[in-house]
């Protein structure tokens, strides 16, 4: 029996640890828990797997020695079965298929470099956000810069809300800019009325021009602290005030400067922090159709308003007048600016630093639409001060100054400056060279000479705005900009003075008459064309705007290469903008006040005209060689003039993969 049982059940022990794999073994020496049997199938009744003589066996054997059967099986290394048959079952458990364990991979680790997600040992989870779209036809523009979920971000505003700051801002921006010319018509007629001479009438039209000079950079360095909002309160006050003293001090210099100067501290926050009002509102894509108006408008009005204003100066009240006019307006204006202009300045430094997902989103702007509710809640959540920046320090306090004082601020300020100035203080003394005998213009006659000037550099305004001029803008445009804007700036200031000098001379072919002199007004009539005049001036504020529109596109070339991203960019290129027109109009009031002194005698004219125009041409070829050679030197200089060095990585949670 023992030995037909031995038979029988007999088994090779390495054929069974296949089958039954050990345990794994810890590194102390003790097992661990058993691994997870096989899948079973379907347990059938004995008789359909198992073999005849093992079946009998079965039958004839007892509890006690299939127990013992059992045992020998298992604890006896020595027991074999043939190889031709199948191991029995344990426990007399019939099967009907086994499966294996799965066989364990033998590829290596895959590494840590090669996964798909971006690698990051911060145990604290890094902020993400959704990258947002347009919508409408705009549905597949990625937005620039992204904004972030608050409602309360100007991106995310309704467009009634937008639209209603944009159109209320644009209204003071032309309003500033009639003021400034308000005296261009009338300079001869103040000194007159005032008993001062004519240095001191046009100092009212250069002392506030100056003096916005300064509170331009004011108002940039303020704003970073507490926000636009607030500013352009008080200066519109100050303007306001300014407007309504002049109207009541006619016949005395020193308060009708008094006004200018009150309306001057008012300029500045107009000049410098519209245009970051617009960045800071509207989307890239969005963008560049209110810039074109806005610098149509403010060209338009600074140029256009002397013709209107030399009208209303005609009559008894003077220049008087146009303040009134334009008090009227401020009536409106005022509380407009207060109901109307919410605060644009908005921290979304926390959201750009998050990164993108594949996520898209649309833009939560245009869903809310004007209704009546709509109003109401806006005006119920309207504050005076709602910014207020999170540190104040000196790099803050530092950011417009040294925009303002950069390379390629610098390089901008030396190519605009003469034919900027030259339109300034040329036009100041048209009054000085045309009120006088043998012309005697009145306010009206002076005032469309300012045709040329007003109809040109609005056209030049209009065009260099365009999208796809500012799209195009290589450097073989940038070149040829230059050289264009040189040449017409060059003719308008030679051809003026030389023009005029000229004009003035007493014929040496015996033409004139025996007793003409260069006051009799028959020998000037034939000599003179005053529509000449007035497209001389044209061609130099031609040249000059053409010149202004290599502006925006240099300080964009100069911010994309040195920022860290959009919303520095943006910040960025504002206070440069901000800084070069400071720049510009305080050398322009200097130019005002001393230019008249000069063309008191036709000669005079003629040498300010002729040093101008040459320097003009030395200037912008240095400025073309210093951009052809060492362009990228000036825009890392640029860099480092306003430490934009990225530190962003060091301060960012994870890896250095993470700065991919």
């Amino acid at each position: 029996m023992a030995g037909h049982e031995s038979s029988g059940s007999t088994m090779d022990i390495s054929q069974l640890e296949k089958s039954f794999p050990a345990p794994p073994e810890s590194s102390h020496g003790d097992r661990k828990s058993l691994p997870e049997l096989p899948l079973l199938a379907e347990i059938q009744s004995f008789s359909q797997i198992e073999s005849p003589a093992s079946s009998d066996d079965l039958s004839t054997s007892t509890p006690s020695s299939s127990g013992s059967s059992s045992s020998s099986m298992i604890m006896s290394p020595s027991l074999k079965i043939p190889e031709d048959k199948e191991l029995p079952p344990p426990f007399g458990i019939q099967l009907k298929k086994v499966h294996p364990p799965s066989p364990i991979s033998k590829e290596a680790p895959r590494p840590m470099t090669a996964s798909t997600r971006r690698l990051s040992f911060s145990s604290i989870p890094e902020p993400k956000r959704r990258i947002r779209y347009g919508t409408g036809k705009y549905a597949g523009v990625e937005l620039s810069p992204q904004p972030s979920d608050n409602p309360e971000d100007p991106l995310n505003w309704p467009m009634w809300k937008k639209h209603m700051n944009f159109l209320t801002l644009l209204s003071m921006v032309a309003l500033v800019g009639a003021m400034k010319t308000a005296f261009v018509t009338v300079n001869s007629f103040v000194a007159i009325d005032e008993g001062v001479s004519y240095t001191a009438a046009v100092g009212l039209t250069a002392v506030p021009l100056m003096v916005s000079a300064l509170t331009g950079m004011t108002s940039t360095i303020v704003a970073k602290i507490w926000g636009k909002r607030p500013i352009y309160l008080v200066s519109s006050i100050l303007i306001f005030a300014g407007a309504v003293w002049n109207i009541m001090v006619r016949g005395d210099l020193a308060q009708n400067m008094g006004a200018r100067v009150l309306q001057g501290l008012g300029w500045g926050a107009f000049d410098t922090l519209v245009v970051a009002s617009i960045r800071d509102t509207y989307f890239e894509h969005e963008r560049q159709s209110y810039t074109l108006i806005y610098h149509a408008v403010s060209v338009g009005t600074t140029w256009g308003s002397p013709l209107l204003g030399g009208v209303a100066s005609n009559g008894p009240m003077g220049f008087a007048l146009q303040f009134e006019i334009v008090t009227c307006f401020l009536v409106v204006l005022t509380p407009l600016l207060v109901l109307a202009v919410p605060e644009t300045s908005f921290a979304r430094s926390s959201f750009s630093l998050a990164s993108p997902t594949i996520t898209r989103s649309q833009s939560l702007g245009p869903k809310s639409a004007f209704s009546k509710d709509a109003v109401v809640g806006y005006l119920s959540n309207i504050k005076l001060l709602s910014y207020k920046a999170q540190q104040v320090d000196s790099a803050l306090l530092t950011q417009a100054p040294r925009a303002m004082l950069a390379p390629s601020t610098l390089l901008l300020f030396a190519v605009t400056l003469l034919p900027y100035v030259g339109l300034w203080s040329l036009t100041s003394s048209l009054s000085l060279l045309f009120s006088p005998m043998p012309f005697m213009f009145s306010e009206a006659s002076t005032g469309a000479l300012m045709t040329g000037p007003f109809i040109l550099a609005t056209a030049v305004a209009i065009a260099s705005s365009l999208p796809f001029f500012q799209g195009s803008f290589t450097p073989t445009v940038h070149y040829t900009l230059l050289a264009t804007g040189t040449a017409f700036a060059a003719v308008g200031i030679f051809g003026f003075g030389l023009y005029l000098e000229g004009s003035m001379q007493m014929p040496t072919d015996g033409s004139g008459q025996p007793n003409s002199t260069p006051y009799g007004l028959s020998f000037m009539g034939a000599r003179l064309s005053f529509p000449i005049v007035s497209l001389l001036l044209g061609f130099l504020a031609a040249g000059s705007l053409a010149l202004d529109a290599c502006i925006q596109p240099v300080i964009q070339r100069s911010t994309n290469f040195t920022s860290a991203d959009v919303e520095v960019g943006l910040r960025n290129a504002a206070d440069m903008q901000a800084g070069l027109m400071c720049m510009r109009n305080l050398v322009a009031g200097a130019f005002i006040l001393g230019v008249p002194n000069m063309v008191w005698e036709w000669e005079g004219l003629k040498a300010v005209a002729v040093g101008m125009g040459a320097a003009q041409l030395f200037v912008a070829a240095a400025a073309c060689g210093v951009w052809w050679s060492w362009d990228e030197n000036v825009k890392r200089l640029d860099g480092r003039v306003m430490r934009l060095v990225d530190l962003l990585g060091l301060k960012k949670q994870g890896s250095f993969f993470d700065m991919d």
